[in-house]
């Protein structure tokens, strides 16, 4: 017996690779303005804030680069 099926889209961030470039596109780019706008300032809040969102952003894009990889070795094996 071979191993179950996944539902791979239930372990990322986003439903597909689309939403996820989308979605990471957004967050880096208000992370980095964030982390931006905080420079000269001492290291507060605002620049740990900016730097956690573009690591969010970050995230969604490996989820969605993970997400189009399997996708394409699912059509690959067919």
């Amino acid at each position: 017996m071979g191993q179950p099926e996944c539902d791979i889209a239930g372990s990322q961030l986003s439903g597909s690779p689309k939403s996820g470039f989308i979605l990471g596109g957004i967050w880096i780019f208000l992370g980095s303005a964030r982390a931006v706008a905080a420079i000269g300032e001492p290291i507060g809040w605002s620049l740990i804030l900016g730097l956690l969102t573009a690591l969010l952003g970050a995230a969604y894009l490996v989820s969605a680069l993970l997400l189009r990889q399997r996708q394409r070795s699912q059509v690959d094996e067919e």
